[in-house]
């Protein structure tokens, strides 16, 4: 197999980035607007979770044994298929199973749980199949010590095309056009199927061994993984799925407002990858680790201080420091972990992590959406407590041990 082209790398991501701004960024806000509530949620990350896991054995039989155009049409049209599916729930007449005149009475528990499930399988084999190949693309760009230059350059070429995603995204679903959305999405699939095929040998070299959910469960390093994985998945859906309620609840519930919201914070996102990117693989790294954990934790508590009552300059002022906090840690917590893969067999670690993170992540949401199913609790109450616990369990992350 020749060397993977970079070219190709950003070529994918930056179509895969396009689609999930679109509307995967917007899904669980575009969920709660059509009568999903914060149990429904929870369910269908946990499915999520649980779908992403079990297909993890097929991702592997499909970079064995197929050619990279399967590989790659299979990644663009499971995104059309998560689309399609939520389309189909919050659309159709006859098929919105949990939509109401009023969003958030008189849903029924049967609605919650089908829609939850199909929307949380079809979003779980999208993840699957593209971020796994991504990683693992990724992997093979990676040189001695670069890890955290390469991750950096990475987070902002995908912010850039997510943002443009986004406020197009927004744009159609405050105008009321879906069907649009849908047809912008098939056709950006299609257009970018059809182009990255012509690089017949760009896609993730096959790891040496199997890996399996159950050998990943007994899974045992000296670097403190398993700690990590089991709590990771949990904060990545905290920040994307939660996190993006939260800003949805601050400015005010309005998809444009919290399109241009997130395009001013990827302003800042992309300015502290920017400064910090091009020093951190020069900068003593355990201490640039530990304070990125620990600034981690404080933001988590400064989401825990906001919620749709905030208003003024300081929500601007918090707002930017979680951005910063949260962008820090991720670049200093995925350069440890790749620099940890790429010495330690990269894409058997990769699928690891992938299995630990996702099935824990599984099991943890569908009892926490059991639990606010029947629980008489506020749903905006419940999301913003849950930042508080979250600030004490992100500091798990400080087991994570670099390589000596």
């Amino acid at each position: 197999m020749s060397a993977l082209a970079p070219r190709f790398f950003y070529q994918y991501l930056g179509a895969h980035s396009l689609l999930i701004g679109l509307l995967p960024f917007f899904l669980p806000v575009y969920l709660w607007q059509h009568g999903l509530n914060l149990a429904g949620l929870c369910l269908l990350i946990g499915v999520s979770g649980l779908s992403f896991a079990s297909v993890l054995g097929m991702w592997q039989w499909v970079i064995r044994r197929a050619s990279p155009r399967v590989l790659i049409n299979v990644t663009f049209w499971l995104e059309l298929i998560l689309v399609a599916v939520v389309g189909l729930f919050s659309t159709v007449p006859g098929a919105a199973l949990f939509a109401s005149a009023d969003a958030h009475t008189g849903v029924s528990v049967s609605g919650v749980l089908m829609a939850a499930a199909a929307i949380g399988v079809a979003n779980g084999l999208y993840n699957a199949f593209f971020w796994t190949t991504q990683r693992s693309l990724f992997l093979q760009l990676l040189g001695e010590n670069d890890t955290g230059r390469q991750y950096g350059n990475f987070q902002i070429f995908v912010t850039l095309f997510l943002k443009v995603g986004i406020l197009l995204g927004g744009f159609l679903l405050d105008t009321g056009g879906f069907v649009w959305l849908l047809a912008l999405s098939a056709g950006v699939s299609f257009a970018a199927s059809t182009w990255l095929c012509r690089f017949p040998a760009a896609k993730p070299a096959a790891q040496e061994n199997t890996v399996t959910l159950f050998s990943s469960l007994k899974q045992r390093d000296s670097h403190g993984s398993r700690p990590v994985f089991m709590i990771d998945g949990l904060f990545l859906y905290l920040e994307s799925h939660f996190w993006t309620l939260s800003l949805f609840l601050v400015v005010q519930k309005d998809y444009s407002r919290l399109g241009v919201a997130v395009v001013i914070l990827a302003l800042v996102f992309a300015a502290g990858f920017f400064l910090i990117k091009n020093r951190i693989d020069q900068l003593p790294v355990e201490r640039v680790y530990r304070a990125a954990v620990w600034l981690y934790a404080a933001s988590w508590l400064l989401r825990f201080t906001l919620d749709g009552d905030s208003s003024g300059a300081g929500v601007l002022v918090a707002l930017v420091l979680i951005t910063f906090c949260s962008s820090f840690f991720r670049l200093a917590f995925n350069k440890r972990f790749f620099d940890v893969a790429r010495k330690t067999g990269a894409v058997e670690y990769l699928l690891i992590k992938s299995y630990c993170s996702q099935s824990y992540l599984g099991v943890a949401f569908i009892a926490l959406g059991l639990l606010l199913l029947f629980a008489p609790v506020a749903d905006e109450l419940a999301l913003q407590v849950a930042y508080l616990p979250a600030a004490i369990l992100s500091l798990v992350y400080l087991k994570y041990r670099r390589l000596s």
